[in-house]
């Protein structure tokens, strides 16, 4: 009993000792006392061993071998592969560009659904003098067999023709009996950016000019999309669906370059409207640019129309020696047209009931465009065109009132229509490029060239009045032959009588040859 009291006894007073140990250490760290013990010590040798291992692991990592870097895309050591035969394996192909130099891997491209070969595939090599000699080698062969000169067809894809497999140059690029087309392989924006450029360039040589189909198609999840309602859009989407298919089913349509397609016109605009719409579409779009609230035409649009008036020749277009040439300014308007029904007359203007579409044709594709980038889905083209209507009732009334027997009923009519509100539009107007019929275009231009305009008729009635005037000429006498004509019933009779002496001659002939057998 007296050793478990005495043990308990040290432990109470170790217990006291600690507390007071634990009292002083809360007062230093009150006063921010700090002093230096045998701790920072002991921390200097863990930090120590610390370093010693990391240093270690270093060496190891030394030691070990280092596991190459593989060179990027963009670096010029990976080619393109086209024309690769079906039934060629990856090890073949290795096999075929290991002759070459040192080559990192050979792979041939599978479809996923299929998991059949494409017919294409990739090599690289680790030295971009080794993929440069591949691809020389390429141009030398597509030299040979190819030529220079490009497709007139962009549609129409490359053929390439195998080489003589005798000689040298066939041999590095063959397999299979099969010539390969090699080039430098891109990364795959650069191969976006490309594909794009080449949708453009044979949008643009192609003669149907379908690439304008999209031009001023407001389809859904772009910014002009918000600013109509969704069956102004859908109408619109349909539109486009159903003109794109009519191309597609069709071969003898076209889109137009310089005639327009305007749809959802007020029922009261005219052709004269409509042509003052056009002027002022081009005039708006030209001061926009000038201002900086829209962008202008592309160098490609206005090089394509100088090239599109350079080829029809029209002298109207060209600019003449000594001028400079006029690209931003107007030529005027070909036509304006308002498609009328005819069945039901305006009582206003005394012409058909307009069907709420027309046509605007411009005399230069460059023109067209403007036109149609800043009327299409303009909300300020109805004010325009209402004032446009009211200053032409007021001509409607004057020359009306001008005649010597005006018509009350209709003076009554034009007066009610002016003071009257005009009917607001439902919908901004729809303005995209025509598709036209090149059978009727050309119907059309035949009709032209042979009815003669107003300026040739009154011509040809000016020259027929000075001929009138002149003293008539001297003409060659003609002797004609007076006689007049035989009967038709004298030439029947002859040729009965020539009929029957053949008959009577062969009768004789059958009687005499009868006596002489007897």
């Amino acid at each position: 009993m007296d050793a478990v009291e005495e043990s308990d006894a040290e432990m109470a007073v170790i217990e006291d000792n600690d507390a007071e140990l634990s009292g002083a250490e809360d007062d230093e760290e009150q006063f921010g006392l700090h002093e230096d013990d045998h701790g920072d010590e002991d921390e200097d040798l863990e930090d120590n061993d610390e370093e010693d291992s990391i240093s270690a692991e270093r060496h190891k990592d030394h030691q070990r071998p280092m596991k190459p870097q593989l060179p990027q895309t963009d670096t010029g050591t990976t080619l393109f592969i086209r024309n690769i035969p079906f039934v060629a394996t990856e090890d073949e192909l290795r096999s075929l560009f290991r002759t070459f130099g040192a080559l990192r891997y050979a792979r041939i491209t599978v479809d996923p659904e299929t998991e059949r070969s494409r017919g294409t595939g990739f090599a690289c090599f680790w030295k971009k003098e080794v993929a440069d000699k591949v691809i020389e080698q390429s141009e030398i062969l597509r030299a040979e067999t190819m030529g220079t000169q490009p497709p007139k067809n962009p549609f129409t894809l490359p053929s390439i023709l195998t080489p003589d497999p005798s000689s040298g140059v066939a041999r590095s690029l063959v397999l299979h009996g099969r010539t390969l087309d090699v080039v430098r392989a891109v990364s795959r924006d650069e191969a976006g950016k490309l594909k794009e450029e080449g949708e453009k360039r044979r949008e643009k040589a192609d003669k149907r000019n379908i690439y304008l189909l999209r031009e001023g198609v407001i389809l859904p999840n772009t910014p002009a999309a918000s600013t109509i309602p969704p069956v102004e859009l859908e109408k619109r989407t349909n539109s486009f669906n159903a003109r794109r298919t009519m191309l597609r089913t069709n071969p003898s349509l076209y889109v137009s370059k310089t005639r327009l397609s305007v749809r959802q016109i007020p029922l009261f605009v005219t052709e004269r409207a409509l042509k003052r719409l056009a002027l002022h579409a081009f005039r708006a779009f030209e001061d926009g640019v000038r201002n900086g609230e829209r962008d202008g035409l592309t160098p490609e649009e206005l090089v394509e129309d100088t090239k599109e008036s350079d080829d029809t020749g029209d002298s109207s277009t060209k600019p003449k020696a000594g001028k400079r040439s006029q690209g931003s300014k107007s030529k005027g308007v070909k036509q304006a047209k308002i498609v009328r029904q005819q069945d039901r007359v305006d009582p206003v203007t005394g012409k058909g009931r307009s069907k709420g579409y027309g046509f605007i044709e411009m005399p230069r594709h460059a023109d067209a465009l403007r036109v149609l980038r800043w009327a299409n889905n303009n909300s300020a083209v109805v004010p325009f065109l209402s004032a446009w209507w009211k200053e032409e009732l007021a001509d409607l009334m004057k020359l009306e009132k001008g005649k010597e027997n005006p018509d009350e009923a209709r003076l009554k009519r034009i007066k009610d229509e002016l003071e009257g509100q005009v009917k607001a539009a439902k919908a901004t107007l729809i303005v995209e490029f025509s598709i036209e019929n090149v059978q009727v275009v050309q119907r059309r231009a035949i009709q032209h060239k042979e009815k003669p305009t107003v300026l040739t008729r009154v011509a040809k009635s000016k020259n027929q009045g000075e001929a009138s005037q002149e003293p008539p000429s001297k003409k060659r006498r003609v002797v004609i032959d007076q006689t007049p004509p035989k009967p038709v019933e004298e030439e029947q009779a002859k040729a009965g009588q020539h009929i029957g002496a053949v008959i009577g001659r062969k009768r004789k002939e059958r009687k005499s040859a009868k006596k002489g057998g007897k």
